[in-house]
């Protein structure tokens, strides 16, 4: 569904990122680890239109995304969450969620035009079994900046599925969580996949990198040193000398 082929970014002199290939079907999780400065960032960049490569393609069902502006592969499918939170923190939860959805309208007339019809109704209730899948149900009406700081996390994902994504890249979506919300937050991981959504998952937490993914790519210096299951790279020496470490 997605490939990657040869996708590459010079700033300058610099190769922050040089030919990777890299390839995600529908239902499945490929995690993408790495030291900082390995160039997670800019491969997030690139995938959806912040940096234009210079070299290489993105495809996503055959269709070349390489060149088109992030709005254009958001309508393709290819959703993200951010690392840095950015929800609307003024507007409620469902009022994040529902934002979301607009890009699933054509045009701002077309969203208009659907405003008390039945196409709004299926919106507005598909906006509440998303709340509800991310357990923020008790919370559809608070303003977002008043939410918890793994609750906003998890709005983030709501929101970014909402736009109907068939492939969702979450960027760092255990940050700053504890325990018991990294347990959680690798349910729903576990339950966006069920329902047929491919994951690239961009993540330094690796108890929930190793329990969800099917297979990892591994960047050191912007080149990609290792692929295969989790198995096969937390065994892999020159994994654990660039990244993982001897005590893992």
């Amino acid at each position: 569904m997605l490939r990657v082929t040869g996708l590459g970014k010079a700033f300058g002199g610099v190769k922050a990122l040089n030919s990777l290939d890299l390839a995600l079907d529908s239902g499945e999780i490929v995690g993408l680890i790495g030291p900082n400065g390995s160039g997670k960032t800019t491969t997030v960049n690139l995938l959806t239109g912040i940096y234009r490569a210079t070299t290489g393609s993105v495809q996503l069902d055959g269709a070349e995304l390489t060149t088109k502006k992030p709005e254009a592969i958001v309508k393709a499918g290819l959703g993200r969450t951010f690392q840095n939170l950015r929800l609307f923190k003024t507007q409620s939860v469902l009022d994040n969620v529902r934002i979301g959805q607009t890009v699933l309208c054509k045009s701002l007339a077309s969203h208009l035009n659907a405003l008390g019809s039945g196409a709004e109704k299926a919106l507005r209730r598909e906006a509440a079994e998303l709340i509800d899948r991310l357990a923020l149900t008790e919370r559809t009406h608070w303003p977002a900046d008043t939410l918890s700081y793994g609750e906003k996390k998890r709005l983030e994902i709501a929101r970014a599925l909402a736009m109907r994504p068939k492939i969702l890249l979450l960027d760092e979506p255990a940050a700053g969580m504890n325990a018991v919300e990294v347990d959680r937050l690798m349910h729903i991981i576990r339950g966006i996949r069920a329902s047929g959504i491919g994951i690239l998952l961009i993540e330094h937490h690796m108890k929930l990198v190793m329990n969800v993914c099917d297979r990892i790519a591994v960047l050191n210096f912007g080149v990609k040193i290792a692929e295969g299951t989790p198995g096969e790279i937390s065994s892999n020496p020159a994994v654990i000398e660039s990244y993982l470490g001897k005590a893992h």
